[in-house]
């Protein structure tokens, strides 16, 4: 950065109303990638960074800039020529009155959704929309940049490290986390499996060690244990369920154990074959909508796994009689502990969630939800598991 200061400054008067005198008191060349911050007397802010094409003018319009305390709006002079605006939030008055004085017109409000797709619509762009925030909020802040995989994350083909690029995301209004990067649609029918245990011997290995861990080391005990005693306590005449997702079947082993009706869904044949000769239960290959009601339906560390949880988990409104059960790995918890390179970030999970984006979820696909907790699992995962009833119409 190279920094001239203008002293004393240059003064110069502008205005079509009361003029206005302007200090114009320094020069600042950038260097491509370098950045200046400008203040506010109550410690908001505004960044400016050179870039090699020009200047990245302003921070997200509808997201960092609105964390700083700001709202963008282009306005229009009597002879035409258009301006951007950051105005402080709580000072609209003082700008309208600014407009006033000037003969300007507001043309939009560059912070919110409504004007800002409207805009969209009215141009050429197009193409699918970014992931959503559960919130509809989508006020998001890139948290974390990964340019390589993080210690411990399984190695994918579609995701390869020579060319591994992932930014997180964080919506500043619930919490929620977004990952962004491409999978192939076919991910969970094949490569998912394949990477993470190898081959119908891996699965059955995996499902055999799991289920030879003593309960106080095991995850799945825990989940087990936890939606019995709320059936018994809430919903006693529940006797058959479907979990989505199945994938090791671990969950549903233990269940046919204590008496339940089980049936597995899962995108990947093996994983349903595994479910019908190893675990002894009914498996369908395949994919929400299923035929049939159940009493319970179940998501196990899934809804993070695809891009609108929303609309998976609402598939589940017209065939559960009693309740819905989902775990999802809880991102606050996991960032404030030990950062973002733990397995809840992991690429394969779209979504982390907050205690609140799980309520809103739930909300969302027409659910109520019961009891939210928070829990650090054996297996050291930081993990939000709820109980959700269908929502009356």
């Amino acid at each position: 950065m190279k920094l001239r200061v203008n002293d004393p400054p240059r003064k110069f008067e502008i205005g079509r109303g009361e003029k206005i005198t302007i200090s114009d008191c320094a020069h600042i060349e950038l260097a491509a990638n370098e950045q200046v911050t400008f203040t506010t007397p109550d410690g908001h802010q505004y960044d400016v960074a050179r870039k090699p094409w020009g200047f990245y003018a302003t921070p997200s319009l509808n997201g960092r800039l609105l964390d700083f305390n700001l709202r963008a709006v282009i306005a229009r002079s009597p002879i035409g020529k258009y301006f951007v605006f950051l105005v402080e939030r709580g000072r609209e008055a003082a700008f309208e009155q600014y407009l006033a004085s000037e003969e300007n017109v507001i043309v939009r409000w560059l912070d919110n959704e409504a004007d800002l797709r409207a805009i969209e619509t009215a141009s050429s762009v197009t193409g699918a929309l970014p992931l959503q925030c559960p919130c509809r909020g989508n006020r998001f802040t890139t948290v974390h940049m990964y340019w390589e995989p993080p210690t411990g994350e399984v190695r994918y083909a579609s995701a390869p490290a020579a060319s591994y690029r992932r930014e997180l995301y964080r919506c500043g209004l619930c919490g929620h986390y977004v990952s962004v990067f491409a999978l192939a649609a076919t991910f969970y029918q094949g490569e998912y499996v394949d990477a993470t245990y190898g081959d119908a011997a891996g699965i059955r290995r995996t499902f055999d060690r799991i289920l030879a861990l003593p309960p106080e080391r095991s995850d799945n005990a825990g989940r087990v244990t936890r939606v019995n005693d709320y059936a018994k306590q809430h919903h006693p005449s529940a006797r058959t369920i479907l979990d989505v997702g199945s994938g090791l079947c671990v969950f549903l082993a233990r269940m046919k154990d204590a008496g339940w009706q089980c049936i597995a869904l899962d995108p990947d044949e093996r994983a349903a074959r595994h479910a019908r000769e190893t675990v002894g239960i009914d498996a369908i290959c395949g994919s929400l909508p299923v035929d049939g009601s159940f009493d319970v339906v179940t998501f196990n560390k899934v809804l993070e796994h695809v891009e609108d949880p929303i609309a998976l988990l609402a598939l589940a409104r017209p065939i559960v009689k009693q309740f819905v059960y989902i775990e999802l790995p809880d991102g606050e918890a996991a960032a404030r502990a030990e950062g973002f390179g733990r397995e809840e970030f992991f690429i394969e999970h779209f979504h982390v969630f907050s205690l609140a984006s799980v309520s809103i979820l739930a909300e969302r696909a027409g659910f109520e939800a019961r009891a939210i907790e928070r829990l650090r699992e054996p297996s050291g995962k930081y993990t939000l598991r709820a109980f959700l009833i269908p929502r009356e119409t």
